[in-house]
């Protein structure tokens, strides 16, 4: 297994998907094809048809593509504006993009998920996630001549590959051609059906009305509606968002849909701005992904939105999780809905329309526990609500995460970490921490830090690593750099358990704080 290190604040290659000011280049500009023919033909010969050598035998996300065309800048010498930088990578995301198919398993890593851990089996451990993560492979499509290439193109551009590779211990070169590129080759072919089904279907629309949930990082979970116009790229956006405490803010930023259905957006809600990394169904009714901190990617939450205009759709819920004994307003959020229904532990019915669905106001017994339902007209979600008298374990959610320290204003920030605490009922084995457990939901905790081991407690990791919200439940690593006070003056790293309480329930999880990432690609 590949634990998939947390990152810094996407630079300025990332920044280019996202930016208000990466428009397309004016409508007086060469078409995209003649554009990548002027700008890349130079190195890239053209064959019969015109396809250019090298790019015509990939497929990529347009994160992929920006990538490619800024490594041209930094290692080959390309000279390209940030115009035409923006209008290929929109032009080669649509032509030799992936479907949504494709992309679906990998999509963690685009929306710069934190915490996850993959698995990874051989060769594909050994020889290529040593370096980088396996979803970066995932992301790109060739052909089996362009894999082949991909590994002359490793070793010429990084030397020291062959050590990375445990070239001192095995053939590596052998099995890189004979087993890794048939494999690659079979897994991520260059031709495919779903590519082939998604170039010719028709595409989602990204304008008009979106009803969404959500989470911030400090302000827990919200809802709220964005309005998408413009009849060309980058759209506008325009919304509301509301907390679960009534807080509402002002929504407006800037949006690009790449390939069809990848939504790159950069939104300011109130007077903070976030990075949308979002996914529209191919039916266009839903969309799902995460939003996070502009300059702080580490903390954000899911996105899932419903189009208005497509019928009832139901989202979600806010709150998700509800403390019985006291009078409550839940928010069915949706699209087309008149009236609501709960069903479940807990009943109520009617509900007041609003831009956001619809609000109904409950009040469940003390003792009330268990998972509720909504309903309203042919749009349904099971267990979307669970309301709680008792919690019978909690765990801490990631139970594994990468905190980094770093400058304050410099290249590499410090990368903060958020942790949620999960409740959970006992199954039917009546025993915690098992498999039958019923999983309640996020709830309120109070937060701490303490040694992970004995070597942690000898090196006052707690004193020095940083410092831990005890409410938020979002740890802020300590400044980087040699620090004399510790043996050896070591950097203010360290191995801490992250404990969470609620009640009396506990749980805990782990939270390495680790060094600053110096190279932090739009792909890790």
């Amino acid at each position: 297994m590949k634990r998939l290190r947390a990152g810094l604040p996407a630079g300025a290659v990332g920044l280019m998907l996202m930016m208000p000011g990466a428009a397309l280049a004016q409508a007086d500009a060469p078409d995209p094809a003649t554009l990548l023919a002027d700008t890349c033909g130079a190195c890239h010969a053209a064959d019969a048809s015109g396809a250019l050598s090298r790019i015509n035998g990939q497929r990529k996300t347009p994160e992929g593509w920006l990538m490619t065309i800024v490594r041209m800048r930094l290692f080959h010498g390309m000279v390209i504006d940030p115009a035409t930088q923006a209008t290929l990578v929109h032009y080669l995301a649509d032509t030799q993009g992936l479907a949504p198919s494709e992309a679906e398993d990998f999509r963690y890593i685009l929306e710069r998920e934190p915490a996850v851990v993959e698995k990874v089996e051989a060769p594909l451990a050994e020889m290529c996630a040593r370096c980088h993560s396996a979803a970066r492979i995932g992301l790109q499509r060739r052909t089996r001549e362009e894999w082949n290439l991909h590994i002359d193109f490793h070793v010429g551009q990084w030397p020291t590959l062959e050590y990375q590779a445990l070239a001192r211990d095995r053939d590596w070169l052998k099995i890189a051609r004979e087993e890794v590129v048939p494999l690659l080759a079979e897994k991520y072919p260059f031709k495919a059906d779903a590519w082939d089904a998604w170039k010719d279907a028709a595409k989602p629309k990204a304008t008009g009305g979106w009803v969404f949930t959500t989470r911030l990082p400090e302000k827990g979970e919200a809802y709220g509606k964005l309005e998408v116009s413009g009849s060309a790229q980058p759209f506008t956006v325009s919304g509301t968002l509301k907390t679960a405490e009534g807080e509402e803010m002002p929504v407006s930023g800037k949006l690009n849909v790449y390939t069809g259905y990848e939504w790159r957006a950069n939104l300011t809600i109130g007077d903070t701005v976030y990075r949308q990394v979002l996914a529209i169904s191919p039916d266009g009714t839903t969309l799902t992904g995460r939003q996070f901190l502009h300059d702080e990617d580490s903390l954000g939450g899911a996105f899932k939105a419903v189009k208005v205009g497509s019928g009832a759709l139901i989202a979600g819920t806010v709150p998700s999780t509800l403390p019985a004994g006291s009078e409550a307003r839940v928010q069915i959020v949706g699209a087309g809905l008149e009236s609501a229904s709960l069903s479940g532990a807990l009943e109520a019915s009617g509900g007041t329309a609003n831009d956001y669905g619809v609000a109904l106001d409950v009040a469940p017994a003390a003792d009330t526990d268990g998972a509720v339902s909504v309903a309203a007209g042919d749009a349904g979600l099971e267990g979307v609500l669970s309301v709680y008298s008792h919690i019978d374990s909690l765990k801490v959610e990631p139970a594994f995460a990468i905190s980094r320290v770093g400058g304050d204003g410099g290249s590499a920030p410090r990368v903060k970490a958020r942790f949620a605490a999960i409740g959970f009922w006992n199954g039917p084995d009546g025993k915690p921490g098992t498999e039958d457990d019923v999983r309640i939901g996020e709830v309120p905790a109070s937060w701490s830090v303490a040694p992970f081991n004995e070597e942690a407690e000898k090196l006052e990791d707690v004193k020095y690593a940083g410092d831990m919200n005890a409410d938020l439940g979002i740890f802020t690593p300590s400044v980087a750099g040699p620090n004399p006070e510790r043996p050896f003056s070591t950097n203010n790293a360290g191995n801490l358990e992250v404990l969470a309480t609620s009640g009396e329930v506990s749980g805990e999880g782990q939270l390495i704080v680790t060094v600053q990432r110096w190279n932090d690609p739009p792909i890790h």
